[in-house]
């Protein structure tokens, strides 16, 4: 035996390079895991080797019994099934040998998981010979194992595989037993749905029934739009319809095709009554022209139609329909009074951005200078006045200047790192700590350490909106010189273009292009890493602001404003 052993672990001085020492105890280790190098690099070492030592075996089986079975079960993941595959061989040639084999790799192998692999084989012999060699008490497994004997082999399959949770397998063994009545059962019980419509992809009836029965499922789980899917595939719009209702809004052309395609067809009274829920939920949605759309088309309302597409600044197709429609009288009664609102809530939110930007982006620059003036005093408190004793080489910098440990020691009255106060307070720190530091960064109150975090997020936001609404004032003043309000036109188009230049000056301002610097970003952020140190608890949203801050950020973009020519300057601004 200490001859076999000597020839099978001669083949591990292939892998002496591996430090034991670093690899010994990596699992009972705390946190994640190291991955070793020089194994990531080299995958399947340890099988490399298991194969080659079966390669060198295979002519001598019976004098290096032990041997093979040691390889297959040394492999990672060990290969039972291989390992068992063994013993059943012997098993057919030689009874005594195979029990030795038997005991051999029970002795290696929990006997608990060689039973379920012997079983998954469909080999009764094999598992009960393994379960003679457990602890097992014969009355749990010899009446399991008989009942097994007697069936017929695709119904054993399926039990052993059912036993073992071998869900799918056991559902191609049901679909050969072709009962579909117990394999629907089957696939509802274990929401085996994709696989069953797999198997079955070929077969259309019983495809349709799994997937209704998928259907179902998905309408269980509040998954409406693939419910809705499936019920239209299958011609079911009635349900179909339900389920695109449920939707919401984003389905709306779908809920109100299939609720046509219903057969028999639905009552005009109930298609408006699913059109008009439709269209209040996109009203809300603020898709103003998806629910004009609806009235016009399925309501026959131009009415309440040409005002909602007023609302959502889609003059154009207003006023195109009141002539489609010879609704002349809506110009005075629709169009004039959805303009001026629009004139209205435009000329407030251009007022709203410019006011934001002079009080924002000012703080911004006061409180980026007193950073660079007195950096000490501004992220830590003036602790001179208090009479701290400071050291000189303590560093304070934060989104201009490196980050060290001392500054979100000093600003959260943590200890240092190493020390053992310092270990002591952060023990101490708790997720209730972090959820209230997060609230106050969320804030950014005038006067804490999050308000330049706050603001600069404040002014991208402002800027991104802008850019969002400059369509809609575009079209807004492109319908009042076509309804003969150029005084009004000239005014809002006036007033976008001072807002994109403020816009513009304040994205140069707020991100300033950064040239010359003496770290790269790669060596910045991982400044405080290298020091094998990083702040946790409520610190570390005070960290976690600070690299957002000092991260060089991409600035928004700010376009032109298209100027029209009759309003008396032409091109882009």
């Amino acid at each position: 035996m200490l001859t076999l052993t000597h020839n099978f672990w001669g083949y591990a001085d292939l892998a002496r390079d591996e430090d034991v020492t670093q690899t010994i105890y990596r699992d009972t280790k705390s946190g994640t895991p190291q991955t070793d190098v020089k194994t990531a690099q080299r995958p399947g070492k340890i099988n490399t080797i298991c194969d080659a030592v079966l390669k060198a075996l295979k002519t001598q089986k019976k004098s290096n019994l032990q041997n093979i079975i040691t390889a297959h079960v040394c492999k990672h993941p060990p290969a039972l099934d291989d390992g068992l595959l063994v013993v059943a061989e012997l098993m057919r040639e030689d009874e005594e040998l195979a029990e030795r084999a038997v005991e051999h790799i029970c002795f290696l192998a929990d006997v608990n998981r060689l039973y379920d692999h012997a079983l998954g084989l469909y080999n009764l012999e094999l598992t009960l010979l393994v379960a003679q060699q457990s602890q097992m008490d014969p009355r749990e497994y010899l009446p399991f194992i008989q009942d097994l004997h007697k069936m017929p082999e695709l119904k054993r399959k399926f039990t052993i595989d059912d036993k073992l949770e071998r869900y799918e397998r056991a559902l191609d063994h049901l679909k050969a037993l072709n009962n579909f009545e117990d394999v629907k059962k089957y696939v509802v019980k274990h929401k085996l749905y994709h696989h069953a419509l797999t198997i079955y992809r070929h077969d259309e009836p019983h495809h349709r029934a799994i997937t209704g029965l998928f259907a179902a499922y998905l309408k269980s789980q509040s998954q409406f739009k693939e419910a809705g899917l499936a019920y239209e595939s299958l011609g079911n719009f009635a349900d179909a319809t339900e389920c695109y209702l449920k939707a919401g809004v984003s389905c709306w052309r779908e809920c109100l095709f299939a609720a046509q395609q219903q057969d028999p067809p639905i009552s005009q009274e109930k298609l408006a009554e699913i059109a008009t829920s439709l269209a209040d939920a996109l009203r809300e949605a603020k898709d103003y022209s998806a629910a004009a759309t609806i009235h016009l088309d399925y309501l026959t309302s131009l009415d309440t139609a040409i005002p909602l597409l007023c609302k959502g600044y889609h003059f154009a197709d207003a006023l195109r329909l009141i002539t489609l429609h010879n609704r002349r009288d809506l110009l005075a009664s629709a169009i004039d009074p959805g303009l001026a609102d629009a004139f209205s809530s435009s000329t407030e939110f251009l007022a709203d951005c410019r006011s934001q930007l002079r009080a924002q982006v000012p703080r911004i620059l006061e409180l980026r200078r007193k950073a660079k003036e007195d950096p000490l005093s501004f992220y830590e408190g003036d602790l001179s006045k208090a009479g701290a004793d400071i050291p000189d080489d303590i560093s304070v910098a934060a989104s201009r200047v490196s980050t060290s440990a001392s500054l979100f020691t000093r600003y959260t009255g943590k200890g240092a790192p190493g020390t053992v106060a310092g270990s002591q307070a952060s023990s101490r720190a708790t997720s209730r700590n972090r959820r209230r530091e997060e609230k106050k960064r969320a804030r950014g109150r005038k006067g804490t350490i999050y308000e330049e975090e706050y603001l600069v997020n404040s002014v991208r936001r402002l800027v991104e909106r802008v850019e969002q609404s400059k369509p809609e004032i575009e079209r807004l003043v492109w319908a009042l010189v076509r309804r003969g309000m150029q005084e009004q036109a000239r005014a809002m188009e006036e007033g976008l273009a001072q807002l994109l230049e403020g816009c513009e000056k304040a994205v140069g301002e707020v991100w300033p292009v950064k040239e010359g610097q003496g770290q790269t970003q790669e060596q910045r952020d991982g400044e405080l890493e290298m020091m094998g140190w990083r702040p946790g608890g409520a610190e570390g949203v005070l960290y976690d602001s600070m690299e957002a801050l000092r991260k060089d950020q991409r600035p928004p973009s700010v376009g032109g404003v298209k100027r029209l020519v009759l309003l008396g300057k032409e091109g882009k601004v």
